[in-house]
C-alpha cells in the first residue's frame, strides 16, 4: 500500500503547532519535565581507563576490544585545494550503517512523528529530542550486551509498516571516514504504544522547536531535511499555502520547480561532476603516533596548538539508554563552529548559495555545502584562512538574518561540538562575486540533490531548519 503523494509534504495539516500536545508550551513542558527527571552522570576519564577499549597495534588505533563500534585512527591528507597543502589528523572509522527512523502516524488528520528524549554524552545539555529509532549496528545487535532500541522492529521487519523514505546519507567528511547511516520514514495506521520517553509531535512542532537552541539532536535534523516543504512537482496551491509569509511563503514556492531557477538540474550535476572530476585530495592511513603535531597520551590525544579537536574519554551512566552504563571515547571541541547559508530572491525565487565542498572522509569526493562551515569561528576569524563569505554572517545587514540558533552535532561521537547555524538574506540585486566553487541553487534543487546523497550533512542541517524561521519578513 503505497502512501498518499503528499504525506510527506510540507503541507498546511503539517504546519500546525497542534496535535497530540495541544501548543508549544505543552511541548515545552514536557520537555523540561523529561529534562528535570532523568538524571545523568558523563565522567571524564583517561583515554586508558575506558573500560572496554585500549589503544591497539599495527598499527597505532584506539578501539574497542570486540572490533565492533568505531575506531579512531590517524590519516594524513595531501590536497591541492585550499590554503593548506597538507595535514595529519585522528579520524573516526566506523564502517557500520547506522538506522535513525522516524516512525509516522496520522492522528485526527495530522501527520505526527515519534520522537524521542534522548541522551546522548556528548550533548551540551545531554538531553535532546533524536528520532524514534537512533542505533549504530553495534547498537541493536547488542553488542554492549544491553537492550534492543525500542521500535527497532518497524524500520528492520518487512510489513510492519510503510516505508516512505529510506536512504544513505553521508555523515561529517571532516570527523569520520566514509561514514553513512540509513536515513528512514515509516508510517503505520494503528495505535502505538508510547513509552514514557517518547511522544508524538507533528512536523510544524518539530520545526518550531528548531528555532530553539540545542533541542532537536544531529540525527533528527538529518530525516526531517529529506522531508519535502511542499510537493517539488507542483506549484503549493493557496490552501497549501495559507498561513506562510514572506521568506517561508517565498522557501515554500521555491520548492517547486521554478520557471526562474537560475541553473538547471542538468547544470547543477555538470557543475558538481566537474568538482569531482578536478578534485585533488588523497588520504593515507597512518598509525596515531605518526601524526604531525598530534600527542598521543594515556589522557587523550590532542593537537600542539590546542586547536581544531582532541580525542577524550568518558564514563557514562544512563538510567534511559539501552545500556545504562558504559565508556567511550569522543572527540571534544573548544569554541563554537558556523554553518551558514547565503540566499537571495532571484528572478523571484529565493537561492541559496551552495559550495563544493571537499573533505577527507567524503566517500565521493566534492559534496554539496553550505555557503560556510567551519569550526573556533572565533579563532578563524583573526586568521588568513577565514573562509569566503564569513563577514556576512558575522556582520550581517539589519533585519536580514532568517534563522539563528546554536545547535549540537552528534552526541554520541562529539563532545560539547555546536555550531551557530544560520540562514542570511542579501538584498534582491546585490552582486556578490563567486568563484567556480560555488553555486546558486533554490531550496528544492537543494532537496533533490539531497535525495540522491549528493548534500552533505551540516547543508542537511540548515535545510531541516526552513520553516523555524521567527520574524522573517
Amino acid at each position: 500500500m503505497n502512501a498518499p503523494r503528499d504525506r510527506l509534504a510540507f503541507s498546511r495539516s503539517c504546519r500546525t503547532l497542534s496535535g497530540v500536545f495541544a501548543d508549544m508550551d505543552a511541548v515545552l513542558d514536557w520537555f523540561a519535565a523529561k529534562d528535570r527527571r532523568d538524571r545523568f552522570t558523563v565522567r571524564r576519564v583517561p583515554l586508558t581507563a575506558l573500560d572496554q577499549w585500549a589503544y591497539l597495534e599495527n598499527p597505532l588505533r584506539l578501539g574497542h576490544r570486540s572490533g565492533k563500534f568505531f575506531t579512531i585512527e590517524g590519516i594524513r591528507v595531501e590536497t591541492a585545494c585550499g590554503p593548506v597543502p597538507s595535514w595529519d589528523q585522528p579520524i573516526i572509522n566506523q564502517p557500520e550503517v547506522g538506522i535513525l527512523g522516524l516512525l509516522a502516524r496520522e492522528i485526527d488528520g495530522v501527520l505526527h512523528f515519534l520522537m524521542q528524549a534522548k541522551m546522548e554524552p556528548g550533548n551540551v545539555n545531554v538531553l535532546q529530542l533524536s528520532p524514534t529509532v537512533q542505533a549504530t549496528r553495534s547498537n541493536y545487535s547488542r553488542v554492549h550486551g544491553g537492550q534492543a532500541p525500542r521500535y527497532l522492529e518497524y524500520f528492520t521487519e518487512p510489513g510492519l509498516a510503510r516505508v516512505l523514505l529510506d536512504q544513505l546519507q553521508p555523515e561529517q567528511g571532516a570527523r569520520f571516514l566514509r561514514k553513512r547511516n540509513r536515513n528512514m520514514v515509516v508510517a503505520v495506521d494503528h495505535e502505538v504504544p508510547v513509552h514514557e520517553d517518547f511522544c508524538w509531535l507533528t512536523l510544524g512542532q518539530i520545526k518550531a522547536l528548531l528555532a530553539h537552541d540545542n533541542i532537536v539532536n544531529m540525527d533528527a535534523r538529518t530525516v526531517v531535511s529529506l522531508i519535502p516543504m511542499s510537493d517539488p512537482d507542483e506549484v503549493p496551491d493557496a490552501g497549501v499555502l495559507e498561513g506562510a509569509t514572506g521568506f517561508l511563503r517565498d522557501a515554500c514556492l521555491s520548492f517547486c520547480r521554478a520557471a526562474h531557477e537560475r541553473h538547471s538540474m542538468d547544470a547543477i550535476m555538470t557543475w558538481l561532476t566537474e568538482a569531482k572530476a578536478r578534485q585533488d585530495m588523497r588520504v593515507s592511513p597512518l598509525p596515531l603516533n605518526a601524526l604531525r603535531g598530534w600527542n598521543v597520551t594515556d589522557e587523550a590525544i590532542f593537537h600542539d596548538t590546542g586547536l581544531y579537536f582532541s580525542v577524550i574519554g568518558v564514563d557514562v551512566a544512563a538510567r534511559t539508554r539501552e545500556a545504562t552504563r558504559w565508556s567511550q571515547p569522543l572527540l571534544h571541541h573548544e569554541g563554537e563552529g558556523l554553518v551558514g547559508f547565503l540566499c537571495q530572491r532571484q528572478g523571484g525565487v529565493l537561492h541559496f548559495l551552495v559550495r563544493g565542498s571537499l573533505e577527507p572522509g567524503n566517500r565521493d569526493g566534492v559534496q554539496i555545502g553550505p555557503t560556510v562551515a567551519c569550526s573556533e569561528v572565533a579563532a578563524r576569524a583573526t586568521r588568513r584562512c577565514a573562509p569566503p563569505f564569513l563577514e556576512a554572517f558575522l556582520s550581517p545587514a539589519p533585519g536580514m538574518v532568517r534563522y539563528d540558533a546554536i545547535q549540537s552535532e552528534e552526541g554520541g561521537r562529539f563532545h560539547h561540538f555546536c555550531n551557530r547555524y544560520m540562514i542570511v538574506e542579501l538584498p534582491p540585486g546585490q552582486e556578490r562575486p563567486v568563484s567556480d566553487d560555488f553555486l546558486w541553487m533554490t531550496p528544492g534543487q537543494l532537496w533533490r540533490m539531497a535525495r540522491h546523497g549528493h548534500v552533505n550533512i551540516e547543508a542537511r542541517n540548515l535545510l531541516a531548519c526552513l520553516g523555524a524561521e521567527k520574524g522573517a519578513p
